[in-house]
């Protein structure tokens, strides 16, 4: 397939009048054709004969989102382009094609993840040095920085996974991104319950992650993450990555409680603490020691609230030293 024969003869300029946003679009493409991104996909996946390339589906159905398509529907604008993008599937060929790598499982995801950070190598290695990493006040040359993160997407009650939580209805993917160039290395879809301090998550994650990096920038490693995801399995895990011989990590987990947020507590009233609740939505409570022998009693002398929280932005932001 030659995936860059769309553009052959396409000029680039800066003077056009009656642009409209999408017109970086052209670029984006021939971006994803040019890393090798679209052909490592089309070897990922097999194509119906007389089909569209389903490389080339799923390589534009990337371009349509980071040009700002939040629906697949929103896929029809780059198909409305035919004089510029040639030949562009339907909207319902890249819900087929979506439902074709579903159907391939795990072994389908392990072949588009080997696709995608092939092409982020080729990429990474056109650009040259990787940027340094920002920490607070300081720039840190020569490491590689993976920070992890989860964060609940809302979502309608009948989509896959979708499940109660803490903030409402929806999902709780993992995210791990490389805070050099601020793009993410992998991700794990999870459903809306999922807790946010799952080590084993977290770890497997990880190690996805350093496997995306091209070999020579896993020798010195940071990892952070935050209070909401720190958890000691997962600071075992770290200290077992660091103890490997040739290979420098650093991390920061949670955040430490200095004299600035001791003060903010204490002036937090007591009416503004609310009941902290679990991945499902459900107050974390426990057994009291005087409740009764019956564990379904609802009676609340029965239950103790295990922790409570509260918001401290605005209380950081008072002081000399105050940031934002």
């Amino acid at each position: 397939m030659n995936a860059t024969g769309w553009s052959g003869g396409l000029v680039v300029t800066g003077g056009g009048t009656g642009v409209v946003s999408h017109a970086g679009l052209v670029l984006l493409r021939e971006l994803a054709d040019r890393t090798g991104l679209t052909a490592g996909l089309s070897a990922a996946v097999s194509s119906p004969a007389g089909g569209h390339d389903r490389g080339r589906v799923f390589a534009d159905l990337a371009c349509a989102i980071a040009d700002g398509a939040r629906v697949i529907s929103d896929f029809r604008v780059m198909g409305d382009q035919r004089e510029l993008f040639g030949p562009v599937a339907s909207v319902p060929t890249a819900w087929r094609a979506l439902k074709e790598a579903a159907a391939g499982g795990d072994r389908a995801r392990r072949k588009f993840t080997v696709a995608v950070n092939r092409a982020r190598r080729h990429a990474w290695a056109q650009a040259g040095p990787l940027p340094p990493v920002r920490i607070a006040d300081r720039q840190l040359e020569g490491v590689t920085c993976i920070r992890l993160d989860a964060t609940v997407v809302q979502a309608h009650s009948d989509k896959e996974l979708a499940e109660a939580n803490f903030k409402g209805y929806g999902h709780h993917p993992l995210l791990a991104a490389c805070d050099n160039t601020g793009e993410p290395l992998a991700w794990m879809l999870r459903p809306g319950s999922a807790g946010s301090n799952t080590a084993a998550d977290h770890l497997r994650l990880l190690r996805e992650a350093i496997e995306a990096l091209p070999p020579a920038l896993r020798r010195r490693i940071m990892v952070t993450c935050d209070g909401a995801g720190a958890s000691h399995d997962l600071v075992k895990g770290l200290d077992r990555l660091a103890r490997r011989h040739g290979y420098q990590v650093t991390y920061s987990v949670g955040w430490a409680l200095s004299a600035r947020e001791q003060a903010a507590i204490g002036k937090v009233p007591a009416s503004a603490w609310e009941a902290a609740v679990d991945g499902r939505g459900q107050v974390r409570e426990r057994r009291s020691e005087q409740a009764g022998g019956n564990p379904r009693c609802a009676h609340p002398a029965c239950w103790i609230e295990e922790a409570h929280v509260t918001e401290l932005t605005g209380l950081l932001r008072e002081g000399p030293d105050a940031t934002s």
